[in-house]
């Protein structure tokens, strides 16, 4: 399975999220089985996050933590959950 987390706003904070998403790639991806996060990344006014081309937060998360919080929340409201064997 595989997702696609957008990123929008100035090229500052575009960085900004593009390196804390680095940070919790990982612990993303083991909480929701997710193999591979695709990233998008466009230029604009306002900081806004999207999965799956839905927006789920506008403006700057406080730090990465609050930015896995808000990416595992919604992708389990999308059903992408780890399945028991």
């Amino acid at each position: 399975m595989s997702i696609v987390i957008t990123f929008e706003g100035p090229e500052y904070y575009l960085y900004t999220l593009r390196s804390w998403l680095k940070e919790i790639e990982d612990i993303v991806r083991q909480m929701t089985c997710i193999e591979k996060i695709n990233i998008v990344e466009k230029k604009g006014e306002n900081i806004k996050i999207y999965i799956n081309n839905k927006l789920i937060f506008e403006g700057l998360p406080d730090a990465e933590w609050a930015l896995a919080e808000l990416i595992i929340h919604e992708l389990r409201k999308q059903g992408y959950e780890c399945k028991e064997q």
